[in-house]
């Protein structure tokens, strides 16, 4: 049987934090993080209209170029968040959920800006342990990775692919803001992991439990192995020895807000085609 919590509802009969109601969303939600972001992804849409805002959670649905529907859904910052959007977005009609966001990579010699996407994540949050016990393997959807790694191909980016870790603390590991981050993060760089980041441990558990496809795929903004960070304004090699200049990241951002619609095209034409189980 399929975990489900009774559906929690406002006195209007919306989902009591996303404000929602059945045909708001689109069975495939592109889940940002950050509140601006939802319209950023809406703008790659083909149509689309604004449907609520209420607390982190501004929901834009429409359609893509192929006609194939679709929504922008912010999550806010971290895994309750996340848990949230994915319990009452199960309630209404989702079926993919696909975080859309931005992260540290654990890479050394990489290009800054490289596209990531997750095939699982470590468990370093909480949240995902109030829905499984830590044998649980976070794992995303295969269907959803190969979608994001096609629609990656066509427009001729060639992703990372492989683990993430999710934290619940930003500070405490965040190269930019705190000092001796490597000694922390250097198991996981010896293990192989390619990003760190906030909300893909509970998206790849809570969204299974619920009856949800989940995946991961995010713009890496620096590294927290190499000395990169992320700063807009004049280029400054004495400062930085990396510096991205002004628009540099909003770029990017917008190659895998690109990416992440056309991949909701590319799920959509695999169910018709019967290739997913």
């Amino acid at each position: 049987m399929t975990f489900r919590a009774k559906k929690f509802t406002d006195s209007e009969g919306r989902m009591y934090f996303t404000g929602l109601k059945e045909g708001d969303i689109a069975p495939t939600v592109l889940m940002p993080g950050d509140l601006a972001r939802s319209k950023i992804i809406s703008e790659y849409f083909k149509e689309s209209r604004f449907v609520n805002g209420r607390r982190t959670y501004y929901t834009y649905t429409g359609t893509t170029e192929k006609g194939v529907p679709v929504t922008a859904l912010s999550s806010g910052m971290g895994p309750l968040a996340v848990s949230t959007v994915a319990e009452e977005c199960a309630q209404i009609g989702c079926k993919n959920l696909i975080r859309v966001g931005t992260g540290a990579a654990l890479l050394t010699d990489y290009e800054p800006g490289r596209i990531i996407i997750a095939t699982g994540c470590v468990r370093g949050d909480g949240n995902s342990y109030e829905y499984v016990p830590a044998e649980y393997p976070a794992a995303a959807d295969p269907y959803v990775v190969e979608a994001l790694i096609r629609a990656c191909r066509e427009i001729g980016e060639e992703p990372i692919v492989g683990l993430y870790r999710a934290h619940d603390s930003y500070y405490r590991e965040t190269n930019t803001a705190m000092v001796d981050t490597y000694e922390r993060m250097k198991p996981w760089v010896d293990a192989g992991v390619k990003m760190v980041e906030n909300e893909s441990a509970t998206l790849f558990t809570v969204g299974p439990r619920l009856g949800l496809r989940t995946g991961s795929i995010c713009v890496s903004h620096t590294s927290m192995v190499e000395d990169t960070v992320y700063y807009t304004g004049p280029k400054s090699e004495e400062a930085y020895p990396w510096a991205f200049e002004d628009d540099f990241m909003d770029k990017r951002i917008g190659v895998c807000c690109q990416v992440a619609v056309r991949a909701t095209e590319i799920l959509d034409e695999m169910e018709k085609k019967g290739e997913i189980i």
